[in-house]
């Protein structure tokens, strides 16, 4: 699903007041050479599994939901509800589906420039990620995937955002658990808790919203698409809108480069 800029900012919010739980610096890692410092990397000497267990130990944290519980509750603040919503905007797969090579063949780009990501919309896009270590956070929905995003908060660091949605009219719907992976030009094992912050704070976003079901609905803006975020009933979600960028068509033959050479201005934090 597109990455909505209010998740990236409420994320640069909380990067800047939340410490490492103390059950995350103490967790038993069942294997007598992997216990770190202060200064060791907090994933040196884990094996994928551990690696894994650790991102969901710190997303889980009290601490940690104390600061995005409300920052989520004012991001899904409902202002007016719009009669015929579902009937606004365009058919964005239609759209996608008509262009040369279909819907498999064009990915929607996001403009911005502090975090880049992709979207592609059939579900199947997947970039050569030669040289890259990956880590699989969450697993994907188990009835499928229609939908994936790769997004980049720091040189050389790519999360991958896997979900299901469904359609209703011309209204693009998500609710349920996303699957993340986590991709690296560096060993998972050598990041600093800085560059793994980034990556635990939206694995907790995205496991505190699979609960809440919204909906997009694409715009056309000149050459390129804007989206407007909806709750089931058809209130607006203008904290979420006012954050939005244009999304602008991108050949899926250009992702691999794209996440091989591209690389974020980084947030403000």
């Amino acid at each position: 699903m597109q990455s909505p800029k209010a998740w990236i900012i409420a994320v640069a919010l909380v990067c800047g007041v939340w410490p490492i739980p103390a059950s995350a610096q103490e967790m038993d890692t069942s294997t007598e050479d992997a216990t770190t410092t202060d200064d060791t990397p907090p994933l040196a000497g884990f094996d994928a599994e551990q690696m894994a267990a650790f991102f969901t130990l710190v997303s889980a944290s009290a601490d940690l939901d104390a600061e995005l519980t409300p920052m989520i509750d004012e991001m899904f603040t409902p202002g007016e509800a719009e009669p015929d919503w579902r009937d606004n905007g365009i058919d964005i797969l239609a759209e996608l589906g008509q262009l040369e090579g279909g819907l498999g063949a064009n990915l929607l780009r996001d403009d911005d420039e502090e975090v880049l990501s992709v979207t592609d919309l059939s579900g199947k896009a997947m970039p050569d990620l030669s040289g890259f270590f990956s880590l699989v956070l969450r697993a994907p929905p188990p009835e499928g995937v229609d939908e994936r995003v790769f997004a980049s908060f720091a040189p050389g660091m790519w999360l991958q955002a896997d979900a299901k949605h469904n359609l209703r009219d011309n209204a693009v719907c998500y609710s349920g658990l996303t699957g993340l992976t986590l991709h690296s030009k560096r060993p998972l094992g050598n990041l600093t808790m800085d560059e793994l912050i980034v990556p635990i704070l939206f694995v907790s976003l995205m496991d505190r919203v699979a609960g809440r079901e919204f909906c997009l609905v694409y715009e056309r803006d000149g050459d390129a698409f804007r989206t407007r975020s909806f709750l089931p009933d058809g209130r607006a979600l203008p904290a979420i809108d006012a954050e939005s960028t244009l999304l602008r068509i991108m050949p899926t033959s250009a992702l691999s480069a794209f996440v091989r050479d591209s690389v974020p201005t980084g947030l403000p934090f």
